[in-house]
């Protein structure tokens, strides 16, 4: 099931199972979560003077975390279908980051 996540600017779509759509707003919470976690050495942190001091990610880092964790046991797993939109469905759910 295709689920947009809308950044400043522009939005990602990514296609999902229908149970991460059902519960999309507590998926996006443990995905912070974890993104947040500096003890957690992911690709996403950017860092000054050799210490973690920020994060740079988009929907890729979303869909690592789902496919890695949330569906790492499941045959359907995460995937982007599309990046950098300005104009989407309306109708599609929506996780804003």
């Amino acid at each position: 099931m295709l689920l947009v996540t809308q950044f400043d600017i522009d939005a990602d779509i990514i296609d999902v199972p229908q149970t991460i759509v059902e519960d999309a707003e507590y998926y996006q919470d443990q995905f912070l979560k974890w993104l947040y976690n500096k003890s957690v050495n992911h690709s996403y942190w950017s860092y000054k003077d050799s210490k973690k001091h920020g994060l740079i990610y988009r929907s890729d880092a979303f869909v690592e975390w789902l496919n890695k964790y949330p569906l790492k046991e499941n045959s359907q797993k995460a995937k982007i279908v599309s990046q950098h939109l300005s104009e989407y469905e309306k109708i599609l759910p929506i996780l804003f980051f």
